[in-house]
């Protein structure tokens, strides 16, 4: 009887040494490092873009074995930090401390001892939102009655100081692919999709648009074609009373090499003769009181034989020849 109490002793003071020994295997204190990625972005419920806005950070923890190995388990998909509301570049110093005062961190009982880079220093441009009207493009296609967009207006973000120095009302563009309208058949109504775009200098900011494609609905009444013109003749627009008192020329008369772009019928008058295309150079009081040297061209128009003109496409090889010398001077009786 006692040997059989003897083995069950001794049966009780293995499994309590074997539980004291993974105690005290998971408690002990150890130093570890730990290679993790930081992904840096603004505040809630503030939009922002950050730049850099991830980094590979070198962490060195401290603690026992079991919050070590919970810690690095828990870092291996990355952490985030949350970057203050701030325009401009803000130096994040301390990314021990502010990684080890993360939720995710904290909850595993360890220390951060170091970090490397111990600091960064990013880029934060804060996000203003505004409603865009969508403009449908339809290169090569003339439509007959209205253009349905859907939705009609599209949601842009910006930073806010490009933001501060545009107008109240903010356009985009849906641009529909010249070769898919080249397949379709006038008169018939069509919805296609189309990507919106950006004005150009806004492209270049890191603004985004929401939705980034809408539905357009139009009928095709004819399409266009082109030709080259050899000669084009300027002329000039602007108030009668104005050329009392001053007296304008033109050292070049005539545009060479001109590309026009108009519906078949219009394009076919163009090439026999029956209307003339001109370049159209307005000019202002202003101008002409201010002795202005060169002037753009304002508009290519297609003047038919009884009068009716028609405004064209048109584009030079050399588009600096759109920009028109002009001779003014005032008239004797100023």
């Amino acid at each position: 009887m006692k040997r059989r109490d003897d083995i069950w002793t001794i049966i009780f003071v293995t499994v309590v040494a074997v539980v004291i020994w993974i105690w005290a295997a998971r408690n002990t204190q150890q130093e570890a490092t730990v290679m993790t990625h930081v992904t840096f972005r603004g505040p809630d419920g503030a939009a922002s873009i950050v730049t850099p806005n991830r980094e590979v950070v070198q962490l060195s923890l401290t603690g026992s074995r079991g919050a070590v190995e919970e810690a690095r388990a828990a870092m291996a998909p990355g952490l985030e930090v949350v970057v203050p509301a701030s325009s401009g570049e803000v130096l994040l110093d301390g990314l021990a401390r502010r990684i080890e005062a993360l939720d995710l961190v904290r909850s595993t009982g360890v220390s951060i001892v170091a970090a490397e880079p111990a600091s960064v220093t990013v880029n934060v441009k804060m996000l203003a939102s505004s409603d865009a009207a969508v403009r449908p493009v339809l290169p090569g296609v003339t439509v007959s009655g209205d253009i349905t967009v859907d939705p009609a207006t599209v949601t842009v973000q910006l930073p806010e100081s490009v933001r501060a120095a545009l107008p109240k009302s903010l356009t985009v563009d849906a641009v529909l692919d010249r070769s898919r309208l080249e397949q379709l058949a006038p008169g018939v109504v069509h919805t296609l999709d189309a990507a919106v775009r950006l004005p150009s200098p806004l492209d270049a900011t890191g603004a985004t648009v929401t939705p980034q494609r809408v539905s357009v609905t139009f009928k095709v009444q004819s399409k266009t074609t082109k030709t080259t013109l050899d000669q084009v003749r300027v002329l000039l627009a602007g108030p009668p009373e104005d050329y009392a008192a001053f007296a304008v020329s033109l050292p070049q008369r005539v545009l060479h090499d001109v590309i026009i772009e108009a519906d078949h019928e219009l394009v076919a008058e163009i090439e026999a003769g029956e209307t003339t295309v001109f370049a159209i150079v307005r000019l202002a009081s202003r101008d002409m009181e201010q002795r202005i040297d060169h002037k753009a061209v304002a508009a290519f128009m297609a003047i038919r034989e009884d009068g009716s003109g028609v405004h064209v496409i048109a584009r030079l090889v050399d588009p600096a020849m759109l920009n028109i010398e002009l001779e003014i001077t005032p008239t004797a009786s100023e």
